[in-house]
């Protein structure tokens, strides 16, 4: 997904650019938000996209989870286009919640495959034979 511009639009640095300049100025910010509006393309075919789409049709529709994907999807749109987050704080919470999962997810992983390990050297075990050491002098 990316933010962009249509051909005349003025480009993210530009806009905050001219937004610096009202503000010393002395002049309204206010004007300047309907200036050019960005739009937000996807790649329908994209697997998050996909993700998203499914979640909006199993009637996921008003749940948290769907609602952070969006906006996840959404801010790193922003970012990789050039515009600014406007909830840093939101974002980096968004961030870190799936950096969790993911943490956890991978720590489920890692138990059960540690014991499914532990279970077959306990299987190995029981079928190999005990062999000891002979000291040779």
């Amino acid at each position: 997904a990316a933010l962009v511009q249509g051909a005349y639009g003025a480009s993210p640095t530009m806009q905050r650019y001219m937004k610096a300049q009202t503000v010393a100025t002395g002049g309204d910010t206010g004007a300047l938000g309907g200036m050019n509006q960005a739009v937000l393309e996807i790649n329908p075919t994209h697997p998050i996209i996909k993700d998203l789409d499914r979640m909006l049709k199993s009637g996921e529709k008003e749940s948290k989870e769907t609602e952070d994907f969006a906006m996840l999807m959404y801010e790193v749109a922003s970012m990789t286009s050039g515009y600014e987050v406007q909830d840093m704080s939101g974002f980096a919470k968004r961030v870190m919640k799936m950096m969790n999962e993911g943490i956890e997810d991978d720590a489920q992983d890692a138990v059960i495959e540690e014991e499914s390990s532990s279970k077959d050297d306990d299987a190995d075990d029981d079928e190999a034979p005990a062999v000891e050491a002979e000291v040779v002098e």
